[in-house]
């Protein structure tokens, strides 16, 4: 049976990233799995492609913490290795007078977490930045921003490939057996062939199947609930410069129907939220009116026929529909499975946090 140091199991963002971080010092002795045919096929493909600066999220959560990390290192990275990216601008804008309140909470909050730059506008100096959007007042962060995810998927690839690193696609994890020391993985391969191996270390990134290869190996684990979120996207020209967001809705649940601008310059409108029993990656256009009434809060010249169903793509939550915040779990399961390395809920803002988790696993491996 052949034998590897560590086992990654999921080739989304954030397993790419581990993959590219741990590659330079365990080399071969290094394996990468995935499903899919490719890399980022679910949650990692399937989002706004936002760089978030780290502003919602409460202080001295590992998503605070990560993600205003994160922030820094992927700008850093797509500049030193030539990918996509443009710093755009956010504006969180209030509608009403207790929205207006809540945003000065936000931009203390942001400033708690380490966010520069955050600064409270007027309504006069929102409509200066952005002329067709209704705002009592607005939160601006600049280092908000969005970025060519695959092509930033594909390079932490490369980087670990380069390294030694077998990466084997479409080899899904079917059972993990305990086998003190290590455990033994069962797979299933391209050809519905199946087999197995044996790895000191399994580090579980796999997205929505998180929770069911951890039960499998015999840990006690929290429910991940599928969290859909649809897109609309606007035909015609964008009538924002920026990346423009409501005040999010209160307890925690998602950031509230936002435009996005990608960067081809299209406008696309979500995600919304629907909790759902298993991935279901359709749009339903009847939710054009739902769409429309939100948007419209603050941007009321939307012409909502212009609105087109787009994408969906399904974030694995831990936060249930009447829970609050849940942080993301990212721990060795000892002493039930000591070398079992979890990641739990791993949803926004996972992808701009990629290469700071990284880090915090590799900190845990002692590497």
């Amino acid at each position: 049976m052949e034998k590897f140091e560590v086992t990654i199991i999921g080739a989304g963002i954030v397993g790419l990233a581990l993959a590219a971080r741990l590659a330079p010092k365990l080399k071969a002795e290094l394996l990468l799995v995935e499903q899919e045919e490719g890399f980022g096929r679910e949650t990692s493909s399937r989002n706004s492609e936002v760089v978030h600066a780290g502003i919602y999220y409460p202080e001295n959560s590992l998503k605070a913490r990560l993600c205003v990390s994160g922030c820094r290192r992927i700008y850093q990275l797509c500049r030193e290795n030539d990918i996509a990216y443009q710093r755009i601008g956010k504006l969180i804008v209030a509608t009403s007078s207790a929205e207006e309140i809540f945003l000065e909470e936000l931009r203390q909050r942001g400033r708690t977490n380490g966010v520069a730059g955050l600064k409270l506008l007027s309504a006069a100096e929102s409509k200066t930045l952005e002329p067709q959007v209704k705002a009592q007042a607005a939160l601006f962060s600049p280092n908000s921003g969005i970025v060519d995810s695959h092509n930033l998927m594909r390079l932490f690839q490369q980087q670990a490939k380069t390294a030694g690193t077998t990466i084997a696609f479409h080899t899904g994890i079917t059972a993990i057996r305990p086998l003190h020391p290590g455990f033994q993985l069962e797979c299933s391969g391209p050809d519905q062939d199946n087999f197995s191996f044996s790895s000191k270390i399994v580090i579980n990134c796999a997205g929505l199947n998180a929770a069911r290869l951890s039960h499998s190996a015999g840990i006690l684990t929290p429910t991940i609930h599928y969290a859909k979120g649809s897109y609309f996207s606007y035909s015609g020209t964008a009538p924002l410069a920026h990346l423009v967001y409501p005040a999010p809705p209160t307890g925690g649940h998602g950031l509230g129907i936002h435009a996005t601008i990608d960067l081809g310059g299209r406008l696309r409108f979500g995600p919304d939220l629907e909790y759902c029993d298993e991935p279901d990656y359709t749009v339903n256009a009847d939710r054009r009116p739902h769409f429309a009434a939100a948007i419209k809060r603050y941007l009321p010249g939307l012409d909502e026929n212009r609105l087109v169903p787009d994408m969906a793509g399904i974030r694995p939550r831990l936060q249930g529909p009447d829970d609050p915040f849940s942080d993301f779990i990212i721990r060795e399961e000892t002493p039930e499975a000591p070398g079992f390395i979890n990641l739990l809920g791993i949803e926004s803002p996972g992808l701009t946090a990629a290469p700071a988790i990284a880090d915090e696993v590799a900190a845990l491996l002692d590497l």
